[in-house]
């Protein structure tokens, strides 16, 4: 198992600025860092490979994070979520114009690709877990609208991911690569049940619309490798055909287009997860494409590139992440 461990005891004062700020990058990406008390300041994280996901515990004295605009300019294709999870102390964060505080028994989604500003004054404990942005909008429509915003891990949904999330972090030495892999998988699943369970209405959504709207996505993304006609899933939903055209046109979208932007979002996921055993028909029918060239052609539409070039990139990825695997298992 890879368990990678960094901790500020044995660096120098003077050096554990730029100590802690080449871990942070190495684990998550770029951000600057403010120091409450530089000389003094105590760091330890451990981070763990969950297949497509990583998992880290992160302990320190307070610190401001911040992720700029020169970052992003700099930042890496692929966009991902960072998911945290204080618990000793709240977190103060702002992104996209909007500010929330988070306490202990709650917890945050920030992305990457925009710039953000992440605090906290006393020394905390977060679990962070990072996911790659297709990954988690195969589980949940736009998780972009989900930053910013705290979600309750006291109970339901959120509180069995929460606790999941700390309880596996000691077993996860005697896990093989296979079940590291299962693990994170559940984790997301756990995550979208916390999001979707909690999430906060759509700007010019009652409560009841935005009710709606949720239980036809839900609907949508279970039964998304069966056809799907709208009148099928209205009726699933126990709302007309034409109340269900009409929330999907408020939120900017048809009804069909959105479920063929989920069978893309979820057929590159599992382009990402199987990107060396299946093959690029099987993973075209699996998802609902009539056909491989049609698959290939909407993706390379929504995606900028073919599978065939997708692929290779995942490929290489993961060969990437084996062979570094393979050397600090050494």
């Amino acid at each position: 198992m890879v368990n990678i461990s960094h901790c500020t005891t044995n660096e120098a004062p003077q050096s554990r600025k730029r100590y802690w700020e080449k871990v942070v990058t190495e684990t998550y990406f770029p951000l600057a860092l403010t120091f409450k008390a530089e000389s003094r300041f105590a760091g330890a994280l451990n981070s763990w490979d969950l297949g497509l996901i990583s998992l880290s515990k992160l302990e320190s004295d307070g610190l401001l994070y911040q992720r700029n605009s020169q970052h992003l300019e700099q930042a890496e294709s692929e966009e991902s979520y960072l998911v945290t999870i204080p618990d000793h102390d709240s977190i103060d964060f702002s992104q996209n114009g909007r500010d929330v505080g988070c306490n202990p028994g709650s917890f945050i989604l920030q992305r990457s690709h925009l710039p953000y500003q992440f605090s906290y004054t006393q020394p905390n404990r977060l679990w962070v877990m990072k996911i790659p942005a297709p990954l988690l909008r195969s589980k949940v429509g736009l998780p972009e609208r989900l930053v910013s915003l705290a979600f309750d891990a006291s109970q339901g949904a959120g509180e069995l991911m929460t606790e999941m999330v700390r309880m596996v972090s000691t077993r996860l030495d005697h896990m093989d690569q296979a079940a590291r892999h299962t693990i994170g998988s559940h984790l997301v699943d756990l995550l979208a049940l916390a999001v979707l369970d909690h999430s906060p209405m759509q700007s010019g959504l009652t409560s009841v619309q935005t009710a709606h709207l949720y239980r036809a996505e839900k609907y949508i993304r279970d039964h998304i490798q069966q056809p799907l006609r709208p009148q099928d899933i209205a009726s699933a939903c126990g709302i007309s055909l034409r109340y269900l055209h009409m929330l999907f046109q408020m939120r900017g979208q048809s009804v069909s287009s959105w479920v063929q932007e989920q069978r893309l979002l979820f057929s590159d996921a599992s382009l990402q997860q199987h990107a060396h055993t299946k093959s690029i028909a099987e993973i075209a029918y699996e998802w609902g494409f009539s056909s491989p060239a049609a698959f290939s052609q909407l993706y390379k539409n929504h995606f900028g590139l073919s599978p065939s070039e997708a692929r290779s990139q995942y490929r290489a990825r993961l060969n990437q992440h084996q062979d570094h695997h393979f050397q600090v298992d050494r």
